[in-house]
């Protein structure tokens, strides 16, 4: 989606979702949100926006609030294969800031003032030069880059972005989407969507179903394993709804009474999605086989909830894999 470039000194690297959960995704929903919320809140200074994907990413961009000028597809998903590219697109800024540890390989080379917003360190596989400021959100993050000898710094200011989530999110309600309204709506949390396995969402919420649950579960269409996840609906008799969405779950919050995070790994990414959605007052349900004791900030209606859902997890380890829980349907 072009716009007018306001500043085409300064660039913005930032990969976004990609609706294709086969391949080598690079599209995380953080650093796509916290880009275009940066620009428009003017945290960061505008400028010319490249975004880094297949085509179907433009798609999540746009639905994320996320402008772009520019779009380079890397073949294979490898971010090093359109190397040379970047480097001659930004051989005239004065700054070009990263929004993803995956892209940071990306500036290398590059002889102007160089940002990462690293929200993920152990995505970033590549050589990064110590020209380089990094900024992240947690002091693990930090940690982790001067393990690797670069120095990092923990960022005050866009945080912010996501204490005001609210402001930006896009007023829904469960009648637009034709949903019951005694239903306890859940989704899966993913901050990449294509970790999402639908199957096992399925099978936890006919768990949940059979303890009296009255459940509508949403997973997003990038899910692994969404055939096996809707015969398993099927087999249940659809006592539970299944919807599939091709919308990022973060821009439908309204509608759910809670999220599963089952993909925690204490980075600063995994961090910030969920603070964005308890920020909109969604709570987030952490699991004690994702190796997480119950729940982050979520409010007390959520405990029983995790309880039990604990509960019956623990009951059916033979029958589950909860490393990968969640899913889409």
């Amino acid at each position: 989606m072009n716009k007018p470039i306001s500043n085409p000194d300064v660039i913005h690297l930032v990969a976004c979702p990609s609706e294709f959960a086969n391949g080598r995704s690079l599209g995380r929903l953080i650093p796509a949100i916290l880009c275009a919320r940066a620009i428009e809140s003017q945290l960061t200074p505008p400028g010319l926006v490249i975004l880094v994907g297949d085509q179907s990413c433009e798609f999540q961009a746009k639905r994320l609030g996320l402008q772009w000028h520019l779009r380079i597809a890397p073949p294979l998903g490898i971010p090093k294969l359109i190397h040379r590219r970047v480097k001659h697109l930004t051989s005239k800024a004065s700054r070009v800031i990263c929004w993803n540890d995956e892209l940071a390989p990306l500036l290398s080379g590059i002889p102007a003032e160089l940002d990462l917003i690293s929200t993920s360190p152990k995505r970033m596989t590549g050589y990064v030069s110590k020209r380089v400021s990094i900024r992240v959100f947690e002091s693990s993050d930090e940690q982790a880059w001067e393990d690797r000898g670069l120095q990092a710094r923990v960022d005050r200011l866009l945080p912010s972005i996501l204490d005001n989530i609210n402001d930006s999110i896009q007023p829904m309600n469960r009648a637009q989407l034709d949903l019951d309204p005694n239903s306890m709506c859940i989704g899966v949390l993913a901050d990449r969507p294509c970790d999402v396995d639908a199957r096992e969402l399925a099978f936890l919420l006919g768990l949940l179903n059979a303890s009296g649950y009255s459940l509508t579960g949403v997973v997003p269409n990038t899910s692994s394993h969404l055939p096996a996840a809707r015969r398993h609906h099927r087999g249940l008799g659809s006592r539970f709804h299944l919807l599939v969405t091709t919308d990022p779950v973060t821009s439908l919050l309204p509608i759910f009474d809670a999220l599963i995070h089952p993909c925690f790994d204490g980075s600063g990414s995994s961090l910030l999605i969920e603070r964005m959605c308890e920020n909109a007052d969604v709570p987030v349900l952490r699991l004690k086989q994702s190796g997480r004791e119950g729940l982050s900030r979520a409010p007390g209606v959520a405990g029983p909830i995790i309880e039990q859902l604990d509960e019956m997890i623990e009951s059916n380890r033979a029958d589950l894999t909860v490393q990968d829980l969640p899913a889409h349907v």
